[in-house]
């Protein structure tokens, strides 16, 4: 990924657990941004956020949540 700063951006990256959408995440972060992954179940989700949150502290927040859910996407 080129070098952008996104230092104080705050991006959402759904179906963070693992894969794309976590390399995604990580990307994000080495990048300065502070990001929130999602994903239906919190035992991928956490490992993911611990893994990224050992190189970035406090960097990803990682929230459980189905996006075709209405209601979980108003938390």
């Amino acid at each position: 990924m080129p070098d952008f700063d996104l230092t104080d951006r705050v991006a959402i990256v759904t179906g963070g657990s693992r894969g794309i959408g976590e390399a995604t995440a990580a990307a994000l972060a080495d990048q300065g941004a502070r990001v929130v992954i999602s994903s239906r179940k919190l035992e991928g989700l956490q490992g993911a956020a611990d893994r990224i949150n050992a190189r970035h502290v406090g960097a990803v927040t990682p929230i459980v949540a189905h996006v075709g859910r209405p209601e979980d996407s108003q938390r």
